[in-house]
């Protein structure tokens, strides 16, 4: 454990985290469920509406990606599970033309990694994702969807420094986020969802995080009124450095950088009402683990 330097240690999750299981930034980690926003991203629940969603997450990783994209931690591997709900009401006052959502995603988590001969395991509660206020417009035509949302995740996930898998962070993230979905045609979606995460410091290891950017996207195509088919995935840059007492972490600020693109289905089975696998596989790695994300997503109206 000790041969392994601070800047790879522990963790690899955090909640919205649904995905968020990867390194970058300290511990390569981020409390963005990097890859989750592929489906009707614009798309809120009506005025007065309240929808639930749940999203599966399968991550496998048998690489950390230094920053030349080769095996940086011998022996590396992670395997996670997540299991993240999320609830999304509508309030009935509009101001104008906007509508006002308030959410909130409580992730669980299932955290196994091995490294450098060492290895841990931990169950729990992940980090806590806030949505108190979501900002949403749709044209009269019902064909342009989009809401702006200040997310804020908690730090509600257990953490330890001593740990090498935990499911917290230990530091809390702001994370605006711009989603829109327009259907150019009633058979086409094509959806994205553009981010920001800021983190403050880890007090418990002195390490402050450097920000992420990130877009998560989708081209789908229906076939019939419940079946759609689709190409998504996502990209993500770390735009600033990680610090640790104040000092940049290794020669290039340990930036973090990853691709991912795969198959997406989703199928309808009732109004307001689906459920999508997709599969997402990496690439273009660097400060980060490197593998492969199965989900399974689902949402209908409460």
């Amino acid at each position: 454990m000790n041969s392994i330097p601070r800047a790879f240690r522990a963790c690899l999750l955090a909640a919205a985290l649904l995905p968020a299981t990867a390194f970058a930034t300290e511990n390569g980690l981020g409390t963005y469920p990097i890859g989750v926003n592929t489906v009707l991203n614009g798309v809120l629940p009506p005025p007065g509406g309240t929808q639930f969603y749940n999203y599966s997450l399968f991550y496998v990783a048998n690489k950390f990606a230094g920053p030349d994209g080769n095996a940086a931690v011998p022996g590396f591997r992670s395997a996670v599970f997540v299991d993240a709900p999320r609830v999304v009401h509508t309030w009935g006052t509009m101001l104008g033309p906007f509508a006002i959502s308030s959410g909130i995603v409580v992730p669980v988590a299932r955290v196994n990694v091995d490294a450098a001969g060492s290895s841990g395991t931990r169950t729990g509660l992940g980090d806590i994702i806030l949505q108190p206020f979501m900002i949403g417009y749709t044209n009269p035509d019902k064909t342009f969807f989009t809401f702006l949302s200040p997310d804020v995740s908690l730090r509600t996930g257990s953490y330890s420094s001593t740990r090498l898998a935990n499911i917290g962070t230990n530091y809390y993230a702001f994370q605006p986020n711009l989603n829109a979905t327009w259907f150019p045609s009633p058979k086409w979606e094509l959806s994205a969802t553009a981010q920001l995460e800021v983190h403050s410091p880890n007090h418990a290891t002195q390490y402050h995080s450097g920000t992420i950017g990130s877009i998560d996207w989708l081209v789908g195509y229906a076939i019939g009124k419940k079946l759609q088919v689709g190409v998504q995935g996502y990209y993500l840059k770390q735009v600033s450095d990680d610090k640790q007492n104040g000092q940049r972490v290794g020669p290039d600020g340990f930036r973090g950088q990853a691709a991912a693109i795969g198959p997406q289905l989703r199928y309808v089975f009732g109004p307001a009402a689906a459920v999508v696998l997709k599969y997402q596989h990496e690439f273009a790695v660097r400060n980060r683990s490197k593998g492969e994300r199965i989900w399974i997503e689902f949402a209908f109206p409460i």
